[in-house]
């Protein structure tokens, strides 16, 4: 994947099923990737230290109809033991161009019975994918780690890969506890 000199992604993005990758569904129709509030919610909530490959820039407070960026992802140590880190790649585009997603939401709403969901369905405007598997290093909790943040920073729900469910932070909180986080 190529990005240009505000480290937008060229070329069209697509999504992949969402049985490939965590999807998310934010109220925001914006694609601003904003690293800053990122790393504050992973650090603080999740500790993790979270950096974006790509640094993102927004001339003129334009931003891209779609988006793509790479995220490192380590988590905190209080070790002296140096920290590894492993890489997903994060892509965003408006929702009325993931008919996959917003259809596998729907059905994890039903699934679900609504509980509220529902109405963050109807609200939705983007859809975010953080695509599995690794593109670097070896903590395969990655992808989750980067999905929770985005959950917590977007508001935004989330639809497993391979599951007809959906759920919010607290969802991936305890998914990622479950996993040893």
């Amino acid at each position: 994947m190529e990005f240009d000199g505000s480290g937008w992604a060229e070329g069209r993005i697509e999504l992949l099923p969402p049985s490939e990758g965590w999807s998310l569904l934010s109220p925001e129709p914006e694609a601003r990737i904003d690293e800053h509030r990122w790393a504050h919610q992973a650090r603080v909530f999740f500790g993790v230290e979270l950096t974006l490959v790509q640094k993102k820039a927004y001339p003129s407070g334009a931003t891209p109809m779609a988006d793509a960026v790479e995220v490192d992802v380590a988590r905190v140590s209080s070790s002296s033991t140096p920290r590894t880190s492993s890489r997903v790649l994060v892509l965003t585009v408006p929702l009325d161009r993931a008919p996959l997603v917003r259809a596998a939401a729907a059905a994890g709403v039903r699934a679900i019975g609504g509980r509220g969901f529902d109405a963050l369905l109807a609200r939705a405007r983007r859809a975010w994918q953080v695509r599995e598997p690794l593109l670097a290093g070896d903590d395969a909790r990655a992808p989750l780690v980067v999905t929770a943040v985005l959950a917590a920073v977007l508001l935004a729900p989330v639809v497993p890969p391979g599951e007809e469910t959906i759920f919010g932070v607290k969802g991936a909180r305890e998914r990622l506890q479950r996993l040893g986080w």
